[in-house]
C-alpha cells in the first residue's frame, strides 16, 4: 500500500456516513417522494461531492456525474434528462476545470458560444470557514444573444484537506477539478417570490437566487 493511499484511506474513516448515503441512494430508486429534489447547498458540493472526488472517496450520491470537458460543451449537449431527481433543465457534475480567457473578461468558449463570467470568486462558508468559492458565468449564443442558462462553478481549497492528505497531487488535483451546477434559469412568477419571502422571514435557508 502507498503512502498517499493509506493517508486517504485513514481520512476515509471519518467520512464512513458517505457510504451509507450512496446506498440509501441506490435503494430509493424511482420512489422518491412527491415534492423531493435533489438540490444540495454550495458547501455540500464541494465537500462531499468535489473534495470526495478529489480524494478518490466515494461521493454521497451518484447523482452528480462524472464528465469530461463539461464547461467546453453547450447546454442543449448535455443529457440533463437523466437527472430524474433534480429539476428540469438542471445538472451536476464533476469534470476537469475548462481553459479560459481572461482579458478585459472571463469567458469560456464551447461548440457554438460561450460561457461569460458574470459573478466571481464568491466565498462559500461551513460554519464559519471558508471551504471553496463560486463563479457564475452565462451562456451567450454564437451571435452573441444571452440565454438564461447558468452554470455556476465550484471550487475546493486546500485548507479543507487533512493535513496529512494534503499531498502535491492532491494540490494539484484541486486546481484542477471544480464541481458545476448548469441550468435554465426560469422566470418567477409572482406567487414563488411572495413564497420565497415569507420562507425567509421564517429563518429557513438556501433559498435558491
Amino acid at each position: 500500500m502507498s503512502k498517499e493511499t493509506s493517508k486517504v484511506q485513514a481520512f476515509s474513516s471519518s467520512n464512513e456516513h458517505v457510504d451509507a448515503k450512496v446506498v440509501a441512494e441506490k435503494e430509493i430508486g424511482d420512489n422518491l417522494p412527491p415534492g423531493y429534489y435533489f438540490l444540495p447547498s454550495a458547501s455540500q458540493l464541494i465537500q462531499q461531492y468535489l473534495l470526495q472526488r478529489i480524494l478518490g472517496l466515494p461521493m454521497a450520491s451518484d447523482i452528480v456525474k462524472i464528465r469530461d470537458h463539461v464547461e467546453h460543451l453547450d447546454p442543449d449537449q448535455l443529457n440533463l434528462d437523466e437527472f430524474r431527481y433534480c429539476k428540469d433543465n438542471e445538472g451536476y457534475y464533476i469534470t476537469k476545470k475548462a481553459e479560459r480567457k481572461t482579458d478585459e473578461e472571463t469567458t469560456i468558449k464551447t461548440t457554438t458560444g460561450h460561457w461569460k463570467e458574470s459573478k466571481s470568486n464568491f466565498d462559500i462558508f461551513e460554519k464559519g470557514q471558508i471551504v471553496g468559492c463560486k463563479n457564475t458565468f452565462i451562456f451567450f449564443q454564437t451571435d452573441g444573444k444571452e440565454t438564461a442558462w447558468r452554470l455556476n462553478e465550484y471550487t475546493a481549497i486546500p485548507d479543507i484537506v487533512p493535513v496529512d492528505a494534503l499531498t502535491d497531487t492532491i494540490r494539484a488535483k484541486i486546481e484542477e477539478y471544480v464541481a458545476c451546477r448548469i441550468r435554465f434559469k426560469q422566470v418567477k412568477l409572482l406567487e414563488q417570490i411572495i413564497y420565497e419571502e415569507e420562507i425567509e422571514k421564517d429563518g429557513d435557508e438556501d433559498v435558491e437566487e
